[in-house]
Order: C-alpha cells, then sequence, then structure tokens
C-alpha cells in the first residue's frame, strides 16, 4: 500500500513538470535563450579559475556551462524541468524520512511549484536550481553515508557544500535540523544552522564581497507569474537577431497596435527593403527609433535595441557606444549578442587591433568560434568580406566631435558623408514627416534628394511635397 502511494506521488511530480516543459518551450522559450546571450562561456584556464574566487564555484561553473547550449531553443525548457522533477524526486524521499507521507508529499510539492514558478522570473539563471537540487542531493548522500547524522559530520559536510553551492549550505542545513529535531538532538539543531550564518563571515573576507552575497551566492530569486508581455519582447529582438525578418514581421502584425519595440524593428525591415515611406503611412503610430535617446535610465529594450539601429543606418561610433552601453547592463557583462556587434563594428570600421580582441575570445567558445573564423580580419569568409565592404561604404566620415546622440545631426551627417545612404535618407524624411514638420522635409528632400539628382518619388512624399 505504502509502495503504491509512492508511485502515485512520484507520477504527480512528473507531471508538473512536464506541463512546465510545455509551458517553457511554447510560451517562455525566448527566455532560456537570452540567458545564453548574456552569459558567454570561453574555454580557457584563467576564465575556470575566475569561479574559484567565490563560494558555489561548482553550481555557478556547471550553470554557465550548461547555459551555453541554451542557444537551442528546446535545451534550456528541457534542462530546467528535468532538473525541478529530478530536485522534487530526491527532496520526497529524505522529507519522507522526516515526516508523514502525506506531509512530505504537501511540503514537496509546494517546493516544486515555487521553483517553476522562480523560472518565470526574467533574471532566472540555471545556477539557482542546480544550487537547489546540489543541496538536496549532497544531503540525500550523507544521510546514507552518515546514518546518525553526528556533529562534526554535518560541520564539515556544510563547509564543503557552502564552497561548492554557496546558498546550498542554507537548504542541507535546514533538513539536517529538521532530521534532527525528529530524532532530538537538541545539541545539534541549534548549532549547524548557526553554523550557516558564521561560515560566511569568514567567507566574506576569504572572497572580499559583501556578506549578504556571500550567503546567497550565486543568487536566490523570488517565485514570479509568467511575463508574456517581455517574452514578446524577446522574441521580437531574437528573430532580429537571426535575421528572420519575415517571421518578425508576422509577429509584429499580429498585434491591434504594434509596441514601440517591435514597431521599431518592423521598420527597420522595411527600411532595409527600401520601402519604409510606404508602410509607415499605414500604421496607426509609427515608431522609428529615430527620437530614441539612450542613457543608464533607459529601459533594456531600448538600450539592447539601438545598436541594432545605428548599426543598420550606419553610424559606427553610435552603434559602439549602444553596444558598449548594452554590454554593462548585462548581467556580468558577458552579453555574447554585444561581443559579436562589437566586433563586427570594428571591422567596418577598419580597426583592425580591437576587432581581433572580440575575435580572439569568441575563438574559446563552442558555439561560436566558427563565427570568430568568418569574420577574423585577416581572413575574412567572402561572403561577411562583401557585407564588411558595403556597410562601410555608408559610414559616417564626419570628423565633427558630437556630443549628443541627436538623430537628425547623425542623419545628416550620414548623408552628408554618402548621398546613397537610402536607409539614413529615409529615416530623416519620415521622421520629418512624423513630427509635422513639413518645411523642414521639403528643405531636406531638396538638399539630399533634387541637388543630388536622387530623387525619392512615392505617394508619402509626393502628397508632402504638394503641400
Amino acid at each position: 500500500m505504502k509502495l503504491k502511494k509512492f508511485q502515485k506521488y512520484n507520477l504527480t511530480f512528473a507531471v508538473l513538470p512536464f506541463l512546465s516543459l510545455m509551458i517553457f518551450h511554447f510560451c517562455y522559450k525566448y527566455h532560456f535563450f537570452l540567458q545564453e546571450q548574456n552569459q558567454i562561456f570561453i574555454y580557457s584556464k584563467q576564465y575556470f579559475f575566475e569561479y574559484f574566487s567565490q563560494n558555489g564555484f561548482l553550481t555557478a561553473f556547471l550553470g554557465d556551462f550548461i547555459t551555453q547550449f541554451f542557444y537551442y531553443l528546446f535545451v534550456g525548457p528541457i534542462v530546467t524541468s528535468m532538473l525541478i522533477f529530478f530536485t522534487a524526486l530526491e527532496l520526497r524521499k529524505i522529507l519522507s524520512n522526516i515526516f508523514s507521507i502525506n506531509l512530505s508529499f504537501f511540503i514537496t510539492l509546494t517546493i516544486e511549484i515555487l521553483l517553476i514558478f522562480t523560472v518565470f522570473n526574467n533574471n532566472f539563471r540555471l545556477d539557482f536550481l542546480l544550487t537547489v537540487f546540489f543541496a538536496v542531493f549532497s544531503y540525500r548522500i550523507y544521510s546514507k553515508i552518515f546514518k546518525k547524522g553526528d556533529f562534526i559530520s554535518a560541520s564539515i559536510c556544510l563547509i564543503i557544500v557552502y564552497y561548492s553551492a554557496g546558498f546550498a549550505q542554507i537548504i542541507f542545513a535546514f533538513l539536517f535540523a529538521a532530521k534532527s529535531l525528529k530524532e532530538m538532538k537538541l545539541k545539534e539543531f541549534i548549532i549547524i544552522p548557526a553554523l550557516v550564518f558564521i561560515i560566511p563571515l569568514f567567507g566574506q573576507r576569504f572572497f572580499q564581497t559583501t556578506y549578504k552575497n556571500n550567503l546567497l551566492y550565486p543568487g536566490v530569486y523570488s517565485p514570479k507569474l509568467p511575463d508574456l508581455y517581455t517574452e514578446f519582447s524577446y522574441s521580437v529582438s531574437t528573430e532580429y537577431y537571426f535575421k528572420h525578418f519575415e517571421k518578425l514581421e508576422q509577429i509584429a502584425l499580429k498585434q491591434d497596435t504594434m509596441t514601440a519595440q517591435s514597431g521599431i524593428y518592423y521598420n527597420m525591415i522595411q527600411a532595409q527593403k527600401g520601402i519604409l515611406p510606404e508602410k509607415i503611412e499605414n500604421q496607426a503610430i509609427p515608431e522609428l527609433g529615430t527620437l530614441i535617446h539612450i542613457d543608464e535610465n533607459s529601459p533594456s529594450e531600448a538600450i539592447f535595441l539601438m545598436n541594432d539601429f545605428y548599426y543598420l543606418i550606419g553610424d559606427m561610433a553610435m552603434a559602439e557606444r549602444a553596444a558598449i552601453l548594452a554590454e554593462v547592463f548585462s548581467p556580468k557583462n558577458r552579453n555574447v549578442k554585444m561581443l559579436k556587434r562589437l566586433c563586427e563594428i570594428n571591422l567596418v570600421s577598419a580597426d583592425t587591433a580591437i576587432a581581433m580582441k572580440y575575435v580572439r575570445i569568441l575563438e574559446k567558445t563552442l558555439l561560436y568560434k566558427d563565427w570568430a573564423k568568418k569574420h577574423n580580419p585577416y581572413s575574412l569568409d567572402e561572403k561577411v568580406k562583401k557585407e564588411i565592404l558595403e556597410k562601410r561604404k555608408f559610414s559616417n566620415t564626419s570628423k565633427s566631435i558630437r556630443i549628443s546622440d541627436n538623430c537628425r545631426e547623425i542623419l545628416t551627417e550620414l548623408l552628408e558623408s554618402n548621398p546613397e545612404n537610402t536607409v539614413a535618407l529615409d529615416y530623416l524624411l519620415c521622421t520629418d514627416l512624423i513630427l509635422g514638420q513639413t518645411q523642414t522635409f521639403k528643405a531636406d528632400y531638396y538638399k539630399f534628394c533634387v541637388k543630388n539628382n536622387r530623387e525619392r518619388l512615392n505617394k508619402l512624399y509626393i502628397k508632402a511635397l504638394q503641400k
């Protein structure tokens, strides 16, 4: 009877991760891809030994190592769901030796649900789940080896768990204390939990960090409800990153009114096709990105979007500024997308030394070494070389020092550098019309179209010229 009840409970624990797997994959997969983008795993001794400079080195290392495979959109949901499932199984086995079967089931189920909802936290990282699993699994091994659970063995194990998995020591100590209380071992029940708060006092000095960070490393995240708006935002930027332009257009057009981010990316695609004026005429609120200013107070969507925009129109200085700002505001400043963009920018600017710096970093990765090989400035892939040379033709050659990101100044400098920059031209003229500045539009049209014998005759511009 007891065996059947255990099997029934195990099935229940399996159902929840399966449901979460479906939700993660179909509704939340871009969150996992963003985790991969926000960290770069480098295969080098120096990078590896950096993990030993902080407690929790093992789960932090494993978390980053596994996260690199989140590049494939199906990996994140599978790994996360499996970790939650195995954590629940191990925890139920431990708690069933401390509490009744029904109570242990209820506690485990509650924790499993909380872990699932923690994944919905926008700041969630895999090392959190690995740390929880390590805590539960290490106590399970400990309880098998040291069945009596004496004070000395528990203290030694607690220190090992602290250094290997950070805050896992808190969970380990809680499980040990619960077992000690059941067996009326009051000394162990009091001292072991107290050590949890004493050990980080020494670790704080050794690792040169704050007490709170030392106690909770590699990071504790609170459960959250699914954030589908942010998932949509991630989907838009990810599809643009992969150059799935048709898919992005479909995503944007499904909305009754495009968000600022999806509208900007949608219009960037239209600008590349040379049909921006035709498309914005039918948009309720045309979003171009030309009026956005970014700084440390800007929303993350804007910070990460503007490097794409500036790179598209051809201003490498502003694209580099935006990419560096996005890198600064990425966790641990290791956003791989921004490293790739900085490499591309310096290739266009013909700054070989700096481009090689990023190539050397990316060469030491598993998933981006081929990309790095193709973008090595000394052996550029022919397709990449063609793209770089094409982009270089439209670069801003102005030698004036600009102290603001006023897009009108940027666009006019680009057009003065190269009047054939149709993308910059359309953005300048369309911005004039969106702002209702018809006279400014006419002046710009005369300066950059009529005088250069490059008239852009389309319905929107003709209508504005006739006013």
